[in-house]
Protein backbone atom coordinates (compact mmCIF):
# COMPACT_ATOMS: atom_id res chain seq x y z
CA UNK A 1 0.00 0.00 0.00
CA UNK A 2 1.42 3.77 -1.12
CA UNK A 3 2.00 6.14 0.92
CA UNK A 4 -0.81 8.33 -0.03
CA UNK A 5 -3.53 5.49 -0.11
CA UNK A 6 -2.27 4.60 4.20
CA UNK A 7 -2.50 8.42 4.66
CA UNK A 8 -6.23 8.30 3.01
CA UNK A 9 -7.16 5.14 5.00
CA UNK A 10 -5.97 6.83 8.26
CA UNK A 11 -7.79 9.72 7.31
CA UNK A 12 -11.08 7.63 6.52
CA UNK A 13 -10.68 5.87 9.82
CA UNK A 14 -10.65 9.49 11.61
CA UNK A 15 -13.60 10.73 10.08
CA UNK A 16 -15.15 7.82 10.68
CA UNK A 17 -14.49 7.76 14.30
CA UNK A 18 -15.41 11.25 14.70
CA UNK A 19 -18.56 10.59 13.21
CA UNK A 20 -19.93 8.02 15.59
CA UNK A 21 -17.98 10.39 18.65
CA UNK A 22 -20.10 12.79 17.55
CA UNK A 23 -23.62 10.82 17.18
CA UNK A 24 -22.86 9.36 20.44
CA UNK A 25 -22.08 12.81 22.31
CA UNK A 26 -25.53 14.31 20.97
CA UNK A 27 -27.17 10.91 22.57
CA UNK A 28 -24.97 11.48 25.87
CA UNK A 29 -22.02 10.10 27.14
CA UNK A 30 -20.68 7.75 29.35
CA UNK A 31 -19.00 9.52 32.55
CA UNK A 32 -15.52 8.24 32.84
CA UNK A 33 -16.23 7.44 36.45
CA UNK A 34 -16.48 3.17 36.56
CA UNK A 35 -19.49 3.41 39.43
CA UNK A 36 -21.03 6.05 37.79
CA UNK A 37 -21.23 3.89 34.27
CA UNK A 38 -22.45 1.01 36.06
CA UNK A 39 -25.45 2.99 37.04
CA UNK A 40 -25.88 4.66 33.67
CA UNK A 41 -25.52 8.27 34.38
CA UNK A 42 -24.57 9.79 30.65
CA UNK A 43 -23.57 13.76 30.25
CA UNK A 44 -25.26 15.44 28.05
CA UNK A 45 -23.56 18.28 26.04
CA UNK A 46 -23.71 21.30 26.33
CA UNK A 47 -23.74 23.73 23.62
CA UNK A 48 -24.89 27.17 21.80
CA UNK A 49 -26.25 29.89 24.55
CA UNK A 50 -26.28 27.29 27.48
CA UNK A 51 -22.74 26.66 27.23
CA UNK A 52 -21.87 30.52 27.06
CA UNK A 53 -23.77 30.54 29.80
CA UNK A 54 -22.18 27.58 32.00
CA UNK A 55 -18.35 29.28 30.59
CA UNK A 56 -19.53 33.40 31.32
CA UNK A 57 -22.19 33.23 33.96
CA UNK A 58 -22.49 30.00 36.18
CA UNK A 59 -19.46 30.58 37.71
CA UNK A 60 -21.35 33.39 39.93
CA UNK A 61 -25.15 32.75 39.27
CA UNK A 62 -24.89 28.99 39.58
CA UNK A 63 -26.32 25.77 37.49
CA UNK A 64 -29.61 26.39 38.32
CA UNK A 65 -29.28 29.95 38.21
CA UNK A 66 -29.37 30.66 42.32
CA UNK A 67 -25.65 31.33 44.15
CA UNK A 68 -24.65 32.02 47.26
CA UNK A 69 -26.84 35.17 49.05
CA UNK A 70 -24.32 37.98 47.71
CA UNK A 71 -25.06 37.22 44.05
CA UNK A 72 -28.39 37.93 42.44
CA UNK A 73 -30.89 34.95 41.99
CA UNK A 74 -31.83 34.44 37.95
CA UNK A 75 -35.03 31.71 39.10
CA UNK A 76 -37.99 32.81 39.00
CA UNK A 77 -36.96 36.48 38.96
CA UNK A 78 -34.78 37.23 36.18
CA UNK A 79 -37.96 37.72 33.63
CA UNK A 80 -39.44 40.36 36.10
CA UNK A 81 -36.78 42.93 35.26
CA UNK A 82 -38.05 42.68 31.12
CA UNK A 83 -41.32 44.72 32.20
CA UNK A 84 -39.75 47.26 32.23
CA UNK A 85 -37.36 49.36 29.55
CA UNK A 86 -35.07 50.39 32.21
CA UNK A 87 -35.00 46.66 33.66
CA UNK A 88 -34.58 45.12 29.91
CA UNK A 89 -31.96 47.94 29.20
CA UNK A 90 -30.02 47.14 32.86
CA UNK A 91 -29.95 43.19 32.32
CA UNK A 92 -27.69 43.90 29.51
CA UNK A 93 -25.69 46.84 30.88
CA UNK A 94 -24.36 44.87 34.63
CA UNK A 95 -20.76 44.70 34.25
CA UNK A 96 -20.56 40.92 34.09
CA UNK A 97 -22.87 41.14 30.78
CA UNK A 98 -21.05 44.38 29.17
CA UNK A 99 -18.30 43.36 29.35
CA UNK A 100 -18.90 39.22 28.85
CA UNK A 101 -16.06 38.25 26.00
CA UNK A 102 -18.87 37.32 23.77
CA UNK A 103 -20.16 38.55 20.35
CA UNK A 104 -23.38 40.53 20.40
CA UNK A 105 -25.07 38.11 18.83
CA UNK A 106 -23.86 35.56 21.17
CA UNK A 107 -24.71 37.59 24.15
CA UNK A 108 -28.29 38.27 23.30
CA UNK A 109 -28.21 34.81 22.99
CA UNK A 110 -27.39 34.08 26.29
CA UNK A 111 -29.88 36.63 28.25
CA UNK A 112 -32.52 34.97 25.94
CA UNK A 113 -31.40 31.56 27.06
CA UNK A 114 -31.22 32.54 30.79
CA UNK A 115 -34.55 34.42 30.77
CA UNK A 116 -36.27 31.20 29.18
CA UNK A 117 -34.25 28.71 31.18
CA UNK A 118 -34.92 30.22 34.67
CA UNK A 119 -37.69 32.92 34.73
CA UNK A 120 -39.81 32.04 31.77
CA UNK A 121 -42.88 32.03 33.30
CA UNK A 122 -42.49 35.86 34.50
CA UNK A 123 -41.28 37.07 31.66
CA UNK A 124 -44.21 39.01 29.49
CA UNK A 125 -47.10 38.37 27.25
CA UNK A 126 -45.71 38.77 23.98
CA UNK A 127 -42.05 38.99 24.99
CA UNK A 128 -39.57 39.98 22.39
CA UNK A 129 -36.03 38.49 22.16
CA UNK A 130 -33.08 40.59 22.81
CA UNK A 131 -30.96 41.30 19.44
CA UNK A 132 -27.56 41.33 18.42
CA UNK A 133 -28.20 45.04 17.68
CA UNK A 134 -29.82 45.77 20.99
CA UNK A 135 -27.30 44.60 23.18
CA UNK A 136 -24.90 46.03 21.56
CA UNK A 137 -25.85 49.66 21.86
CA UNK A 138 -26.11 48.69 25.55
CA UNK A 139 -23.61 46.98 26.35
CA UNK A 140 -21.62 50.12 25.00
CA UNK A 141 -22.74 52.46 28.03
CA UNK A 142 -22.32 49.80 31.11
CA UNK A 143 -23.68 50.76 34.69
CA UNK A 144 -21.48 52.39 36.58
CA UNK A 145 -23.09 51.93 40.24
CA UNK A 146 -24.73 48.68 40.41
CA UNK A 147 -26.68 49.26 43.29
CA UNK A 148 -27.75 52.37 42.77
CA UNK A 149 -29.68 51.60 39.33
CA UNK A 150 -31.02 47.98 40.69
CA UNK A 151 -32.86 50.19 43.19
CA UNK A 152 -34.45 52.26 40.58
CA UNK A 153 -35.08 49.42 38.40
CA UNK A 154 -36.76 47.93 41.31
CA UNK A 155 -38.47 50.95 42.44
CA UNK A 156 -39.80 51.05 38.59
CA UNK A 157 -41.03 47.42 38.60
CA UNK A 158 -42.97 48.08 42.37
CA UNK A 159 -44.53 51.43 40.56
CA UNK A 160 -45.52 49.29 37.20
CA UNK A 161 -47.44 46.70 40.03
CA UNK A 162 -44.78 43.77 38.42
CA UNK A 163 -43.25 43.07 42.30
CA UNK A 164 -45.31 44.06 45.39
CA UNK A 165 -42.42 45.89 47.18
CA UNK A 166 -38.78 45.93 47.41
CA UNK A 167 -38.17 42.64 49.25
CA UNK A 168 -39.08 40.51 46.36
CA UNK A 169 -35.88 41.44 44.70
CA UNK A 170 -33.87 41.71 47.34
CA UNK A 171 -30.63 39.79 47.77
CA UNK A 172 -27.53 39.41 49.83
CA UNK A 173 -26.89 39.16 54.00
CA UNK A 174 -27.93 43.12 54.08
CA UNK A 175 -31.09 42.32 51.81
CA UNK A 176 -29.70 44.88 48.57
CA UNK A 177 -31.78 46.08 45.67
Amino acid sequence: MSRRARGLAGLALLLGCGAAFAAAAAEGMPVPDRLAREQGLLVRPVTGAAEDFSRHCQGCHGHHGVSVDEVPSLKDRIGRFVHVPEGRAYLARVPGVAFAHLSDERLAGVLNWALRTYSASELPAGFVPYGAQEVGSLRRDPVNDVGRERAAVVDALVAAGIVADRAALAFGTDRRY
